[in-house]
């Protein structure tokens, strides 16, 4: 008999660009996949939404150099506009936010920078704290890619811990570690102060394992998907396997983009973004829990192009995929025995969506 919990049926945020309408709500249903739509709060921007820890605040990624706050209804799962401010630097890709809900996070990709922006009490954002520039050593710039002509500071999480910001940077080819100074709203370099990988890989996304010693990250570039050990202490990680996320015979471009990691911690997801075929994919690797170590399980097509986003529900029993040049969200199932993904038939029309947020059920 389904619990309380996932009978009700769950919220789901679809952030889009520039084509897209703004922020879609839509309900999941958690016994059967089907999407619903609820409505959609117009806002152009880059497309990234976050939900701060309460879930009851959402702050969205917006053009040119802005990050807006709204309000969450926790009945219906509406948007309230609260405000917006300035970053201190370009336009941010990723946002994310302090366990203490005091401060927003944002990777520039444009500005190669990571950014600081205060949060009131209501909600409500203060203004920016700090901004760290990635500086290129001698000879970084360009890397041996021709997207790699700058630091690129892409996305920003918080470890599962929340003591420290990890940033990927395209343009580096590294992964910098922060410690975020609560007091002051200042970003502070670990020692070492990142994790140097192979030039040309172009690190564009990172998922943590839930028991918080592993890490993932796919690489745009090269269309691989890193391992790594990760000491939550110290804040170091170190590579353990690199493998590629590519399916056999794949013709499109390398251009990978989202991974995450599966609830039960079994399983990590990445896609690939291809040009020039009728559909892109999501490789399935499986976790050794010991070792972190990785092992290809399969690959799912996503039923549209441009794979740039899909996210995992908290029961880890649907997977939504968002295909930003189809202008299509399809959800999935996940076998709970072998991580291999099934389209459910469920799809659903959004334009230019780039995001994907799940939040707590309602009803």
């Amino acid at each position: 008999m389904a619990s309380e919990q996932t009978a009700k049926p769950l919220v789901v945020y679809f952030g889009t660009a520039n084509r897209g309408k703004g922020i879609h709500v839509f309900t999941l249903d958690q016994q059967t996949g089907e999407l619903t739509e609820r409505g959609v709060t117009e806002i152009k921007g880059r497309g990234w939404i976050e939900l701060d820890p309460t879930e009851r605040l959402l702050y969205a990624a917006t053009n040119p150099d802005r990050i807006d706050a709204f309000a969450v209804d926790r009945a219906t799962g509406a948007l309230t506009p609260l405000n917006g401010s300035q970053t201190g630097t370009q336009s941010v890709s990723h946002v994310s936010v302090d366990p203490t809900s005091r401060y927003v996070v944002g990777a520039s990709y444009s500005g190669g920078a990571v950014c600081v922006v205060s949060v009131n009490e209501d909600g409500s954002l203060g203004g920016p704290t700090d901004v760290r520039e990635h500086v290129p050593g001698p000879g970084d710039i360009p890397g041996p890619h021709p997207d790699q002509t700058q630091a690129k500071a892409h996305q920003c999480p918080f470890d599962p811990a929340g003591w420290w910001v990890v940033v990927n940077d395209l343009g580096l080819d590294r992964t910098y570690v922060y410690r975020l100074d609560a007091d002051e709203g200042k970003l502070v370099p670990n020692d070492p102060p990142f994790v140097q990988f192979a030039r040309g890989r172009g690190p564009r996304h990172i998922a943590f394992h839930p028991s918080n010693r592993f890490a993932y990250v796919v690489n745009e570039l090269s269309s691989e998907l890193t391992a790594l050990r990760w000491d939550a202490d110290t804040g170091v990680f170190e590579e353990i396997q690199n493998d590629s996320t590519l399916p056999e015979g794949w013709t499109g471009r390398k251009w990978s983009a989202q991974v995450v990691v599966h609830p039960s911690g079994r399983w990590v997801y990445a896609s690939n973004r291809g040009s020039g075929g009728p559909s892109d994919d999501i490789a399935i690797f499986g976790i050794d829990q010991e070792s972190g170590r990785i092992s290809l399980a399969g690959h799912a097509d996503t039923l549209g192009q441009v794979a740039r986003n899909f996210n995992i529900d908290p029961s880890g029993r649907w997977l939504i995929c968002v295909n930003q040049d189809s202008d299509n969200a399809v959800v999935f199932g996940v076998d709970q025995e072998s991580g291999l993904l099934t389209a459910t038939g469920q799809q659903i029309a959004v334009a230019n969506a780039v995001c994907t947020q799940f939040a707590p059920s309602i009803g």
